[in-house]
């Protein structure tokens, strides 16, 4: 099994200039910050509104692809927000869930995505997605091609393995990277 840092990282390869990343608060923010060009949306104490935010930019732009960063804790704490996204179904937007069973930020308490079937729950909601138990460096890659050049709003939730990694925190304060956010994307 994977750890997240290694499948954002390999997310590097596969991301163009023009895609927007939104990623969960906590370390995917932090792995996302220092492993994928900047800058992107960081979200920071906002749990459950990686979907939302993701969601407003691909209405809003639809001529970039968006790519939701969230982990498992997130994902569950914003299912409204994933279903609203389900009825949308906004073609450029992609959701990338990296499960790890548990909300390491906070302390590694476990969260219940153990109980649920993804597959069949995103089914349910007429969405687009694949599953992957144990990606290997190969599998990922293979994956993600599939996952990004999907021409429809898709999601791939990947299990990862726990990782004990502590990052430094962002630099910049929410407001910077509002700021830095729109010179690149909307003032330019």
């Amino acid at each position: 099994m994977m750890k997240g840092y290694e499948i954002i990282s390999t997310l590097t390869d596969f991301i163009g200039n023009n895609d927007i990343i939104v990623s969960s608060n906590g370390n995917i923010s932090r792995e996302a910050y220092h492993l994928l060009p900047k800058p992107q949306v960081y979200l920071r104490g906002s749990m459950g509104l990686p979907i939302p935010v993701g969601l407003g930019l691909a209405l809003a732009n639809p001529d970039k692809r968006i790519i939701v960063i969230t982990g498992d804790g997130n994902f569950l704490m914003g299912l409204g927000s994933a279903i609203t996204a389900a009825f949308y179904k906004p073609k450029n937007m992609k959701i990338l869930i990296l499960d790890n069973a548990q909300y390491y930020t906070t302390g590694g308490q476990k969260t219940v995505s153990s109980i649920i079937n993804y597959t069949r729950f995103l089914d349910s909601l007429n969405i687009e997605s694949q599953s992957s138990k144990e990606a290997s460096q190969a599998q990922l890659e293979l994956d993600l091609i599939e996952f990004l050049n999907s021409k429809t709003f898709s999601v791939l939730h990947l299990k990862i393995q726990e990782d004990k990694r502590d990052l430094v925190n962002i630099p910049w304060h929410p407001e910077d990277i509002t700021e830095k956010f729109q010179d690149k994307f909307v003032n330019s």
